[in-house]
Order: structure tokens, then sequence, then C-alpha cells
């Protein structure tokens, strides 16, 4: 099973500490690609036919970003409008996606129980996911729990201390690389039986 990781974070080489240390961790996992939109495409003029056939050649394909005013990154959101398009993604014959995974994981700067009705960020992480949900039903594609990772804000003196998140990130980057297993051992096609004769 191949593995696409799309990563959105607008300095992941030179600011990140978290979701660069998710990505890092992933790096050993056989089939798998990572993709670092901001990288590629720092104009956001998102090269859309080598996009598409990247997903085709995926069975499990992860969104790997910070939350963003309650949202995805700018890139990500410009990827989807560029790349998900009817005829490939959805409508009557955009079938491209049918049946791939889609894995939202996700690092928070603040605590993740401040993400609930009543909390400080008023709705649930599920809530705020909503839209991401609904493009992979439209899609076809099959919507995994996503994952999070909460107290990953760094600013020095004021918030955090950088060595926690770095830990912290490890920590769920190993969770990840777990949770990508599973997946890949839930969905690997089973062999035919064999008739042994004596």
């Amino acid at each position: 099973m191949k593995t696409l990781v799309l990563v959105a974070h607008k300095y992941l080489a030179t600011r990140s500490i978290a979701n660069q240390a998710i990505v890092e961790s992933l790096n050993a996992i056989e089939g798998l690609e990572i993709r670092d939109l901001y990288q590629l495409y720092p104009d956001f003029k998102i090269d859309v036919a080598n996009e598409q056939q990247a997903l085709l050649e995926a069975d499990l394909i992860i969104f790997q970003f910070p939350i963003h005013w309650y949202s995805v990154p700018g890139i990500l959101k410009e990827w989807m409008d560029q790349v998900l398009l009817y005829g490939f993604a959805y409508g009557s014959t955009g079938n491209k996606l049918k049946d791939k995974r889609l894995l939202i994981s996700t690092t928070l700067g603040g605590d993740i129980a401040s993400y609930q009705v009543g909390g400080h960020n008023n709705f649930s992480l599920e809530t705020l996911f909503t839209p991401l949900e609904q493009t992979a039903a439209l899609c076809g594609m099959h919507w995994l729990s996503p994952m999070a990772s909460g107290n990953m804000l760094y600013i020095p003196d004021v918030v955090n201390k950088k060595e926690e998140v770095a830990q912290r990130a490890s920590a769920y980057g190993a969770k990840l690389k777990t949770r990508i297993s599973s997946i890949k051992e839930a969905v690997k096609p089973i062999s035919p039986l064999k008739c042994v004769v004596s």
C-alpha cells in the first residue's frame, strides 16, 4: 500500500518544531511519499497534473498540517481547489479517488481539551473537520478518524519549552507511524487459499 503525505506548513524546515519532527519520524516507512506543498509551490502555482498523478498512485492520503484559524493552511486549501476537480475527484465521471483513504493529522497550538463546546475554542475538532469529511465523502474516499496533538506552540520565554514540544511531537510521530502500519494491515489483500494435496 502506498502512502502519500501532503505537508502544509509554511516554515517546515526553518521554524517548525512539531510538524518537522512528525514528518521526520515517518521517513523510514516503506511505500511513503512526502510532499511539502509550501516548498513545492511557494508561489501557489500548483502543478495539477503532477499532484493528481501522486493521488492516483496512493492508497492512503494524509494531510499533515498545523491548524490555522480553525482550518487548513492556505496552500492546502489552494491545493484542494486546484487539484480536486470535477471529472477527476467528483462528478459523474470523477471517481479517481474512490475507495482511497484520507487521514487528517494536525497539530494544535493549545490544549486539545480547549476544542469543545464551552471550551476556549468553542467547537470540537470533529466539528471543525466537517468540511474535510464532506470533501472525502464527495470524492468517494474513506474518512478515517483524525489524529491531533495539542500544546505544540513554542514562543521563547512565553509558551512551552522547545525540548518539550519536540518530545511531544516525536511521541505523536511514533503514534502516527503505528496508525499508518495498522491501516496498511487492515487493507492488506488476503491471499487466496491454496489447496494442499497429499
